[in-house]
């Protein structure tokens, strides 16, 4: 797989109630050229079990054991992200299918 364009983090602790319309949301931008990188910061809901439903090959799923804070999460998705571009997601966040074309157009023609 050749690197994305855009890697779109998500952190995600105790959100059961809200991951999988954010994650829909996300594999369901009119830009597919992006990878989703979702880290589990240690929950203890069902979080996991809804992520894990997802089979798009475009979600790269990682795990904290613990509860590590949203500061070293955040740290640990950069530090894996291929993308050009990062977007940041938060768990219980829509995304408009548009977002991410549009601010990539915006960051292509201002950077």
């Amino acid at each position: 797989m050749n690197e994305p364009a855009v890697s779109v983090i998500l952190p995600a602790y105790n959100c059961e109630k809200y991951i999988a319309q954010a994650i829909e949301s996300v594999l369901q931008q009119t830009f597919a050229d992006l990878e989703l990188i979702i880290i589990n910061d240690g929950s203890t809901d069902k979080t996991e079990s809804i992520i894990l439903s997802f089979t798009d090959p475009r979600i790269i799923y990682l795990k904290n054991e613990t509860n590590r804070g949203l500061i070293f999460t955040l740290n640990k998705a950069i530090e894996i992200a291929q993308g050009t571009y990062i977007a940041r997601m938060d768990a219980d966040d829509i995304s408009l299918p548009a977002r991410v074309a549009k601010q990539k157009k915006f960051l292509d023609t201002h950077l």
